[in-house]
């Protein structure tokens, strides 16, 4: 299951939780779901040749 960024509108308390809705462990007040950010590179990345002017546009490079 995924794990989702909450936060309070009355005191900006931030937490995540599993589930869709919640409420905020401070106050009680309903939290919004804020957007969420994932990185899905899974251990590749472009190589520094990549990013030079006429170098290839396309090579990956594994990301240790």
């Amino acid at each position: 299951m995924p794990l989702r960024e909450f936060e309070c509108p009355k005191c900006k308390t931030k937490f995540e939780r599993l589930s869709e809705s919640a409420n905020c462990p401070n106050c009680g007040k309903e939290a919004i779901k804020l957007m969420s950010t994932c990185n899905w590179t899974f251990g590749w990345r472009l190589s520094d040749r990549s990013h030079e002017r006429g170098g290839p546009r396309d090579e990956i490079v594994p990301d240790v």
